[in-house]
């Protein structure tokens, strides 16, 4: 093992090992960087590889196999499809009537609404 495998890998019992607590985005900018010398390696190294990765990210072996061999492009921002339907004003207004609905779900916060903001403009709330 090298010194950032060491560093990386924590046993805690026997044979089980701790779980990774690096984030989403380093996983994924290890990934990018193990994965080519992975595809390169022999069937020998591939092994060892595969150990330093799986107990850096905590990943099940499986997992870890499919994402050397097959890895997925690192996206730094999303991409959303539309822009927000509502502005500022009316996703606050929203955001407080469902936090004096005691947070329900939009199925049943719907319906309950217009009574709800009438309600509240009343108080003076919104």
């Amino acid at each position: 093992m090298d010194n950032v495998t060491q560093r990386l890998f924590v046993p805690t019992a026997e044979g089980q090992e701790m779980r990774s607590h690096l984030s989403y985005r380093a996983k994924r900018e290890l990934l990018c960087q193990i994965a080519p010398r992975y595809r390169e390696a022999s069937s020998a190294l591939k092994e060892v590889i595969l150990d330093e990765f799986v107990a850096a990210t905590g990943y099940a072996r499986k997992y870890a196999i499919r994402l050397l061999n097959h890895p997925v492009d690192l996206k730094l921002t999303i991409e959303r499809p539309r822009p927000p339907h509502y502005g500022p004003a009316v996703q606050q207004a929203l955001h407080l009537a469902w936090t004096a609905a005691n947070h329900i779900c939009a199925k049943r916060l719907v319906p309950f609404l217009p009574m709800l903001v009438e309600s509240l403009e009343r108080h003076g709330h919104l």
